[in-house]
């Protein structure tokens, strides 16, 4: 008898720290997004329990109606939105800072809702890795080159990294890459 109410007692504990997990990351999520999706549609981050067991991150209304296929820009940030909540939650209980690293995760924002981003990630606490061409446009003379004034709004280093020229467009060996510093 001792021996079933400590069991029962440990399962229902495990299920109380899960549920608290959940809604953590769901707050925190939200938190996000809002900052996010500043002036946009934001609608609400839930974490679904499977029945599996496995979480489930979705978005939905306000009258809690799941919303299945958001457009790109606002699944990319209500998805960013979870992974930094788990970031930020997952510093705070372990005090082990793992970064983030980012490919292209601006290619389907607007302007605007790019530099929420960039300011968004520049207050978050850890070391951010971010691989995109947004910093590029072409110039008069058709040569790509660095957009000074996006750079210049990033707070943080920021680096270029693109092939030496010139190389043999047919034979990959010749292929080098430069990285240099810009800020």
């Amino acid at each position: 008898l001792i021996i079933r109410q400590i069991s029962e007692a440990f399962k229902t504990a495990k299920e109380t720290n899960k549920k608290r997990l959940l809604h953590a990351i769901e707050d925190e999520s939200n938190m996000f997004l809002e900052k996010l999706n500043t002036n946009d549609f934001k609608g609400t981050i839930r974490i679904l329990e499977k029945v599996n067991g496995q979480g489930e991150a979705v978005l939905m209304n306000n009258d809690n109606t799941r919303i299945f296929n958001p457009n790109t820009a606002l699944r990319t940030t209500y998805l960013m939105s979870v992974l930094f909540a788990i970031g930020k939650l997952s510093s705070e209980k372990d005090k082990i800072e793992c970064p983030l690293l980012f490919d292209a995760p601006t290619s389907s924002f607007t302007d605007a809702k790019e530099s929420e981003f960039f300011n968004v990630i520049s207050t978050l606490n850890k070391q951010v890795i971010i691989v995109t061409k947004s910093f590029l446009k072409e110039s008069s003379n058709g040569e790509v080159v660095l957009d000074k004034s996006k750079v210049d709004d990033i707070k943080g280093r920021v680096f270029r990294i693109e092939k030496k020229k010139p190389f043999d467009d047919k034979k990959l060996g010749t292929i080098q890459t430069v990285i240099s510093k810009i800020k």
